[in-house]
């Protein structure tokens, strides 16, 4: 196997780290390749459009006499499932008739939308089939064209968010796009924002966003804070009720939070996700494990563990302490164990660790933390490839880890 990959020009270390790195995200695929009966398949939808149509007409066909129209024409048309088509004629069963869906769905694909993009579309929001293609569907593109989106950004904002669609009038997203570009000067950072969250365009701009600003103006948050916000939490922050806000700036000042630090925005944003009940809950939840009050302290360093759900937490505080050992206080001085994943870093990275430290392959211990927070690429080179000679099973060891089987 080695001579072959050196005749073919692969060094035979970029090859294996290729390998083990494509194969640990396909979990299936590991298990396959572990067993030596590893196989891809590779399904190429039907090239000619008529035997797509043939296939979705002969499924609209096997459906009973009695099935409605609607959900015969979404199976035959767009090749739903049955039990999807029924589920999207929720609020369509008025429709007898196909000639407004088809205008529908002929308007988005003459916009370049592909057949996977209406698909999304219609099982997201059906109600469009309902839509009238010249005085409703055409002024909410064009309006989007005349701020200055693209064709192919206005195909990515409908299909990862249809219910934008609702809001796209004239009055209402111009002056939005408009206060949005005082901190967001990238017509894709829009878009990002908007296909994350409707609330951008819904909300009461006089109401929520502009009073929401101005708090966070107050907390001395910069406009480059405020863009990431916009853009990553979208409606958790400037769609709520301003005084939603102003609670979760007095919670985060009674968690001893130093104002215009960088933690205060950090856990500002880390609250805007949660109730605060929830985040009491949390904080009561790691005091119940065992972390002392300045623990917690701590711990809010990373104040996205509280965004964990509690069983999330309590698996990896437990396997953290009585799996790997550690202290609850050196877990507290690094809080963003708690963070990553345990299937596809935690366990696998500790295993490896343990074999290579009882192999005496290493000169000095190393902390967990070392382990498992370094990049996957140098944790391949440091800790599998450079000890790959005197064990030469390890890269296997870590590959079945990851997919959660132990070679010993």
């Amino acid at each position: 196997m080695d001579e072959v990959l050196v005749m073919i020009g692969f060094k035979k270390e970029n090859f294996l780290k290729k390998q083990m790195i494509l194969v640990r995200n396909n979990s299936s695929l590991l298990f396959g390749l572990l067993a030596g009966t590893s196989k891809i398949s590779i399904l190429l939808p039907p090239s000619n459009p008529l035997t797509s149509l043939r296939l979705f007409t002969s499924k609209a066909d096997d459906l009973s006499p009695k099935t409605p129209f609607i959900v015969k024409y979404l199976v035959g048309s767009l090749g739903l499932s049955s039990s999807e088509a029924d589920k999207c004629s929720k609020f369509l069963s008025h429709i007898k008739s196909p000639s407004k869906p088809d205008s529908v769905l002929q308007f988005f694909r003459k916009n370049g939308f592909t057949e996977a993009n209406i698909k999304r579309i219609i099982r997201s929001h059906s109600r469009v089939l309902c839509a009238k293609v010249d005085s409703t569907l055409k002024p909410k593109f064009e309006v989007l064209r005349d701020l200055g989106f693209s064709d192919t950004q206005i195909t990515k904002l409908v299909t990862a968010n249809p219910l934008a669609l609702n809001y796209l009038s004239y009055c209402n997203v111009r002056p939005r796009i408009e206060f949005f570009n005082t901190f967001i000067d990238s017509n894709d950072d829009i878009l990002k924002a908007l296909s994350r969250d409707t609330c951008l365009i819904s909300s009461s701009m006089e109401k929520k966003m502009k009073p929401n600003i101005a708090c966070m103006r107050e907390c001395q948050f910069s406009d480059e804070r405020i863009r990431a916000l916009l853009i990553n939490e979208g409606g958790r922050v400037i769609g709520r009720a301003p005084k939603f806000l102003k609670s979760i700036v007095k919670r985060v000042n009674e968690l001893g939070v130093p104002p215009r630090s960088g933690m205060f925005y950090h856990t500002f944003r880390c609250l805007c996700g949660v109730s605060l009940d929830m985040f009491d809950a949390k904080i009561k939840l790691l005091g119940s494990l065992g972390f002392s009050q300045s623990e917690l302290s701590a711990i809010l360093k990373q104040p996205f563990i509280i965004r964990l759900s509690a069983k999330n937490l309590c698996e990896k505080v437990d396997f953290l302490v009585k799996e790997a050992g550690c202290e609850l206080s050196y877990v507290s001085r690094h809080p963003s164990m708690i963070g990553l994943s345990m299937t596809k870093r935690l366990i696998p990275r500790h295993y490896v660790m343990q074999l290579i430290m009882e192999r005496g392959l290493l000169k000095k211990k190393i902390g967990l933390f070392h382990f498992v927070s370094i990049s996957e690429r140098n944790f391949l080179k440091k800790y599998i490839f450079s000890f790959q000679q005197r064990m030469p099973e390890l890269p296997n060891v870590y590959l079945s880890a990851s997919a959660g089987k132990f070679l010993y």
